[in-house]
């Protein structure tokens, strides 16, 4: 077990309030949230770091000089848009981090278990092949999962870097 620390289980007490947890922030955030297209995430325009300076800027300017907004463009609007923009930076922190350490942990307690599967695996499959009694059809039923073409050279999670 390459993570010893890892031999947890959620309680029922602690599923419970992890669902409860997760029910109040949905309720929290019904009315404020949306759900873009593909489309428009690939559309709408993006705040980062420069752009968030820009927008400090821009509100700071346009609060100063209102008789340079367009009477079509609304301060007010961008404020609260800018103000709520802010308040979502801390969340998605929060949840980043919350989702970096849950998909982590998954990915390592899912790898644990496909080590046991494959340790399993190649025991039934030496008892098979010894003829012992009751395995032949355990091997049949799991060998789907591991009679697998190889993989090619470069089909690997990390890019390799670019040919110079």
């Amino acid at each position: 077990m390459p993570y010893p620390n890892i031999d947890a289980i959620f309680t029922p007490a602690e599923l419970t309030a992890a669902n409860d947890h997760f029910a109040g922030l949905n309720a929290i955030l019904a009315g404020k949230g949306v759900n873009l297209t593909p489309d428009e995430r690939g559309s709408f325009y993006k705040m980062h770091n420069k752009r968030f300076t820009l927008a400090v800027r821009t509100l700071d300017h346009a609060t100063n000089r209102p008789d340079l907004i367009p009477p079509y463009a609304d301060l007010a609007a961008a404020k609260k848009d800018f103000e709520f923009y802010k308040q979502l930076i801390t969340f998605i922190n929060l949840a980043s981090g919350l989702l970096e350490i849950m998909t982590d942990t998954q990915m390592a307690v899912g790898s644990e278990v496909m080590q046991f599967c494959r340790l399993f695996y190649n025991s039934v499959k030496m008892a098979a092949e010894q003829n012992v009694p009751g395995t032949t059809s355990i091997y049949e039923d799991l060998n789907e999962f591991f009679d697998l073409p190889p993989r090619p050279q470069d089909d690997n999670e990390t890019p390799a870097p670019p040919a110079e």
